[in-house]
Parts: structure tokens; sequence; C-alpha cells
């Protein structure tokens, strides 16, 4: 989890955490056609955050911004750099999601979705030949599932299903000194 300050680039840092992934798999463990998920709570926050950034910054050579009517809306990466895709989706019913499946999960705005959201989604963090699949995720202070957030990434308090896992949860700190694109 990156976050605890606005403005701290971390929706950049989402955006380009997936592509870091797609090009790992592929350049190093020779996968191809890799799927990740790139998640928002709803589809303006979606458009806003992401969609519209993924436009501007991704630079050709690295794939295209589609929709397509098999897979939807993505950023679908060139064969060259593997043919994965970042599947560009929102949680306004993550009972969707149920059967997907992603290498990685990234939740930009996690506090802005509910616990059972969070659970839903994690279960949809597998993919073959993937052994360690990611839930990457950012956070600002405040939301619908700010007391969920706090209490696994800050306090480290987890319920008993999740005290096996607990070691995979790390907490960096987002500051706006973080964000070269800011006037200092």
């Amino acid at each position: 989890l990156y976050g605890g300050a606005r403005y701290g680039g971390k929706s950049h840092w989402l955006r380009w955490v997936n592509v870091i992934l797609h090009l790992y798999w592929h350049n190093v463990m020779g996968l191809r056609n890799v799927r990740t998920g790139l998640f928002c709570e709803d589809y303006p926050s979606l458009k806003d955050r992401q969609v519209g950034k993924i436009e501007k910054e991704f630079p050709l050579w690295l794939g295209e911004l589609k929709s397509t009517q098999a897979e939807g809306l993505g950023f679908y990466l060139t064969e060259a750099n593997g043919g994965g895709a970042i599947m560009l989706r929102n949680l306004d019913e993550p009972e969707k999601y149920k059967s997907a499946e992603f290498a990685a999960v990234s939740i930009d705005q996690l506090e802005m979705n509910t616990l059972d959201t969070f659970n839903v989604i994690r279960g949809s963090k597998r993919w073959p030949g993937i052994p360690h699949t990611k839930l990457i995720a950012s956070a600002n202070p405040g939301g619908i599932g700010h007391a969920f957030v706090k209490q696994y990434w800050i306090d480290r308090d987890f319920p008993p299903e999740m005290e096996t896992i607990k070691d995979q949860f790390y907490f960096v700190q987002s500051l706006p000194a973080d964000n070269p694109y800011l006037e200092q």
C-alpha cells in the first residue's frame, strides 16, 4: 500500500507499476498475454484518475488504449512487449470479478471501497505461471474503507483467517515531495 497523503503521485505510480510488472513477466520469465487489473471505485473515477492519463503518458511503442468486444477497456501491450493487457475496471459491482483472474490487482484509492469489496477482489489475484501474484493499492486517509485499511496496513491487526499472510502487507508512506510534477 502506497498512501497516507494526497498529491504523492500514487495513481501515476499504480499505472507504471503495472507496466513494469508486465515487462518483467515477459522479458525475465518469458510469459505472454498476462492480464492485470487496475481498479477504481467507479467509472468516473477510473476515467479521471487512470484512463485519460494512460492515453497521454504511455508511449505508442508500448501498446494501445482501446476497448475490445471480447475483453473490454484496457491498455493492450504490443506483441514485442508480451501482448498482455492492463484491464481497466471499476468496483461498482465487485461480484462481477469473482471468477476473473489477474496476475496483479491494483486498486487506486482502496479506502474508497468496503472491506467486502477488498475481499472479493483479492480472490481474483491468480495467474498460471506466476507464483507470487500481487495486490497493490494506493490510499488516502478517510473514505468508507478507512478503518480496514488502517487496521491492516498501519496497525498490523489482522483477523485470524489472514494471520498466515500478514507478512505480505507492506506500507510505503506517500508524501507530496514524492511527486516530481508538483511545484515545490
